[in-house]
């Protein structure tokens, strides 16, 4: 498959300049707050959606993750902060691996789209390229949960 990086990477910089806006708006106390009707917080939302672009980009390859190995216990798939035994990351740590990680990974992997994963990852993908697409709709996807939990807690009860 013939990539054209640059479109690639400003997709992937778009996108988390989007979130970024976004979880910059929150008011940082409400964070860690589940309301009716959600499994997760903004806070949980944020760390997945860090968590899930480093595990994807180091899927299947040899090289080292630059996101702490504690972040699987409390933002990996399955987690919930109803199950947390330890305080998670601050929101001042999440903002900033948010805002840093999509040249961590530029760096780490341009030139590199074409190179194959170790072996077909269940999605069919098969290079590090085909990676980029999938984190995207991800990070869409947990964006709109954020969103939709701002909204909540912003919502007054009626009196």
């Amino acid at each position: 498959m013939n990539f054209n990086e640059d479109v690639l990477w400003n997709q992937l910089q778009d996108v988390r300049q989007f979130t970024l806006g976004v979880c910059e708006s929150v008011d940082e106390g409400q964070v860690n707050d589940v309301p009716k009707g959600f499994n997760n917080s903004i806070l949980w939302n944020v760390g997945h959606i860090i968590l899930d672009q480093d595990i994807w980009f180091h899927y299947l390859i040899a090289d080292e993750s630059e996101v702490p190995p504690d972040y699987a216990k409390f933002f990996g798939y399955g987690t919930s902060p109803a199950t947390w035994e330890a305080a998670p990351p601050s929101w001042t740590e999440l903002l900033e691996l948010l805002r840093v990680q999509p040249d961590q990974l530029k760096s780490k992997f341009a030139g590199r789209l074409e190179d194959p994963l170790l072996r077909e990852s269940e999605l069919g993908m098969s290079t590090i390229g085909e990676v980029i697409p999938r984190t995207l709709y991800h990070e869409w996807y947990h964006l709109g949960y954020i969103q939709s939990i701002r909204r909540c807690l912003s919502v007054s009860p009626a009196g």
